[in-house]
């Protein structure tokens, strides 16, 4: 009876000290979701194992890949923000060859790496942990319109001039007084001039990656095995680094439409009193980033209340996809009505309020035959107070 015993207990503790199952979530552009492992990514195509079997699924026919990842590393080090949109937490080094010097923070064991100026939009020393922190920084850069490279200091002034290069003895540039040199350790971030950026533009498939520490990095090519991730970057350098530090994959230029990638064929907005608010592309209403429920997105609509945002579809479509929320940067006073038409007709509504923080999960739409989407945000029961609304990750969907 005793040694029944010792035996159930132990295999009892088996049993609870045992691996969770793996839980990769991939979106399908057919509107099917698998949970399950993901085993490979090769010549662009994705490789997943669930409780149904094996499945081989093409890049093209991905809207997501939500990956189950070993441990989730905080933000820390510095922040290049690129002209294309892509964050890379890093360690910045030094200038070198028209480049900065950088390693990234998630992939300690990879080799330094050279991001060309001309693709960078700005460059943090320090990237602060507290979220308003970091929005004030986004909604500055966003709104900075100057035609110079730009250089902040830690005392909260800034110099314009043209930028030269930096190392740990000093940080240099040409002002209108010559050639001047600052101590490194004086300059907080700088912006690089909007007109002399040069970014490329892919056009074939290429992926979003995201990292555990929240970076995101643009690849044209990808492959994944069962220990290592292996990418190539628009901007020319090659990422090789353990597998548990990729958190998600978006796959571009497939059948799945980013809709802040489109132009709208219309807007309107109609304010409660005087005040006039513009839709934010990948931003929200504030110029600040997407952030609902404590979510970041980095694809999405910004819109205050009440407004309408219209696109053109031409038939070219078979769904449309979308979540909404409250921008965390909302009061408690927040409300509001949001209603999607499709040529015209209803087909969704719901009221979204601040006290839910939820972010709320839009079944997928028909769009079949369709001509015209239309997102609404209307006014809740509060008037327009702190109505700042995000359509979070909305996309379209190709017809096969």
């Amino acid at each position: 009876m005793r040694l029944f015993v010792v035996f159930s207990l132990t295999l009892l503790s088996c049993v609870l000290v045992s691996e969770p199952l793996q839980a990769d979530k991939l979106q399908t552009a057919a509107g099917k979701t698998i949970t399950g492992e993901l085993l490979q990514i090769e010549q662009n195509r994705f490789t997943i194992k669930s409780k149904a079997g094996t499945e081989e699924i093409p890049a093209t026919e991905i809207i997501r890949l939500q990956l189950d990842p070993v441990d989730k590393l905080p933000p820390s080090g510095g922040l290049l923000i690129l002209a294309n949109g892509d964050r890379l937490h890093a360690e910045i080094l030094r200038a070198a060859e028209e480049a900065l010097v950088i390693r990234l923070t998630a992939c300690p064991r990879l080799d330094e790496l050279k991001v060309p100026l001309e693709t960078i939009r700005a460059a943090y020393f320090s990237w602060p942990r507290a979220t308003h922190a970091r929005a004030r920084l986004i909604r500055q850069l966003e709104q900075t319109v100057k035609k110079t490279d730009l250089f902040y200091l830690k005392n909260g002034d800034y110099l314009e001039g043209e930028f030269l290069g930096f190392d740990e003895g000093g940080f240099q540039f040409e002002s209108a007084a010559g050639e001047t040199t600052v101590p490194r350790t004086g300059i907080a971030y700088f912006y690089f001039n909007p007109e002399l950026i040069a970014f490329p533009q892919p056009e074939e498939l290429h992926y979003q990656l995201t990292l555990t520490d929240g970076t995101r990095v643009t690849a044209s090519n990808l492959s994944l095995n069962d220990s290592r991730l292996r990418a190539r970057t628009l901007f020319g350098a090659d990422i090789i680094c353990e597998r548990d530090r990729l958190a998600g994959v978006t796959p571009r230029g497939g059948r799945v439409v980013p809709l802040s990638e489109l132009e709208p064929s219309e807007y309107r907005f109609i304010p409660y009193l005087s005040r006039n608010w513009k839709w934010q592309r990948n931003r929200n209403v504030l110029d600040g980033p997407l952030i609902s429920g404590g979510q970041y997105f980095d694809s999405g609509l910004g819109m205050h209340s009440a407004a309408e945002l219209h696109y053109q579809l031409d038939g070219q479509y078979s769904a449309f996809e979308t979540s909404v929320g409250l921008d965390d940067s909302a009061g408690h006073r927040a409300s509001v009505e949001v209603q999607i038409l499709v040529d015209g007709k209803p087909v969704y509504q719901r009221e979204v309020a601040r006290h839910s923080t939820e972010i709320v999960k839009v079944p997928r739409i028909d769009l079949t035959g369709a001509q015209q989407l239309v997102l609404k945000v209307g006014f809740g029961k509060n008037a327009d107070i702190e109505d700042h609304l995000n359509w979070c990750r909305p996309v379209l969907i190709k017809k096969p």
